[in-house]
């Protein structure tokens, strides 16, 4: 219900600032054609901190989970770093930028390539929805039934559409993650199979190969990390 009344309420804030220039490009590298940019809005929404969730410590099996040291607790808690509804993304101000790729494609934030890329899967579901089923409710229901909605498992090969809509963005995620660390890897082309019906990633992935990433933790192991 507090999630619900959330929600509510941020339908009724103000909007925000449009995508920067580096920001709409990678937006358009990753996503195509499918994503009208130009709609797409990000603002700062103090009341995400209002709103706080626990859930198990996930697994140190994915890209994203070796970017950082092992959970010293076996359950964390926290408040969203963001919710998107429709073409706004709605951002915690704990994790607000003025611009989350201001060197892309040269350089970037490896964790802010990530929250990007998985936050626009969010408003390209919105702006699909003939074809995905997406609205905000839904993917609000997944965090009342899922002790962790983000988590996914790579052992079939199912169609991309088949994941539930937060685990589409945390695949978007992990994709970002094993491109620009390890682009010739076992799940990275696994991933790269699972997205590339849906997402142009050709453009994408040759700059973050490029790029010089910058990551949030100096004890990340690169050897393995996506196999």
């Amino acid at each position: 219900m507090r999630l619900l009344f959330l929600l509510a309420f941020l339908t009724l804030a103000a909007c925000g600032r449009p995508l920067s220039e580096a920001e709409t490009r990678f937006a358009v590298e990753f996503h195509g054609p499918q994503l009208d940019t130009s709609k797409i809005r990000i603002r700062q929404a103090p009341v995400l901190q209002l709103y706080s969730a626990s859930y198990p410590a996930p697994p140190r099996t994915t890209c994203a989970q070796k970017l950082f040291p092992p959970p010293e607790e076996a359950v964390l808690t926290g408040s969203p770093a963001a919710t998107v509804l429709f073409n706004t993304i709605n951002i915690n101000p704990d994790y607000i930028a003025r611009d989350y790729m201001p060197a892309y494609p040269d350089a970037a934030s490896l964790l802010a390539s990530m929250f990007l890329a998985h936050e626009l899967v969010h408003v390209w579901q919105w702006q699909n929805r003939e074809t995905t089923g997406f609205h905000p409710l839904k993917a609000a229901r997944e965090h009342q039934i899922s002790p962790d909605p983000y988590l996914f498992e790579l052992d079939a090969e199912p169609d991309f559409l088949e994941f539930g809509y937060e685990q589409q963005g945390a695949i978007a995620s992990e994709y970002v993650c094993c491109a620009a660390l390890a682009p010739d890897a076992p799940r990275t082309k696994r991933l790269e199979r699972l997205l590339s019906p849906h997402f142009r990633l050709k453009n994408m992935t040759s700059k973050l190969d490029r790029a010089k990433m910058v990551l949030p933790w100096d004890g990340v192991e690169l050897q393995g990390i996506c196999d």
